[in-house]
């Protein structure tokens, strides 16, 4: 193929993300992370700079909430209010998280998680 020596070659486009702000802690953070990067990768450098462990972060973001629970085995728990899905971690691209909005994150401060027992009438009882 010939090219004119006039014409520039394009750049090949970089793989890499603009910078994800997250707001934690009462600030604004900004993380710059690969254009490949994952939803855990956020979560680990989100772990390393703001020192609140990735088991115990909760992640919101276009009114769904994202997590890593240590009950899952590090997969991604997904929850939008009506359904909780549990999937493989997947890539910030694949979520639609592109750096045009901030995400929030907050701290778990502890689990809850009981057994549910059904009594009379359909009503759930907690022990």
């Amino acid at each position: 193929l010939f090219r004119s020596p006039r014409l520039p070659i394009p750049p090949k486009p970089a793989d890499t993300m603009p910078s994800i702000d997250v707001v934690i802690n009462k600030k604004t953070v900004s993380l710059d992370l690969g254009g490949d990067a994952k939803f855990g990768d956020l979560m680990k450098k989100l772990s390393s700079e703001e020192g609140i462990d990735v088991a115990k972060q909760v992640i919101l973001y276009n009114c769904k909430e994202f997590r890593m629970p240590p009950y899952e085995s590090g997969k991604l728990v997904i929850y939008d209010g009506q359904e909780r899905t549990v999937n493989e971690d997947q890539k910030l691209s694949e979520l639609q998280i592109d750096g045009s909005e901030p995400l929030v994150c907050g701290e778990l401060q502890d689990e809850w998680l009981e057994e549910v027992k059904w009594g009379a009438f359909g009503h759930t009882l907690y022990e």
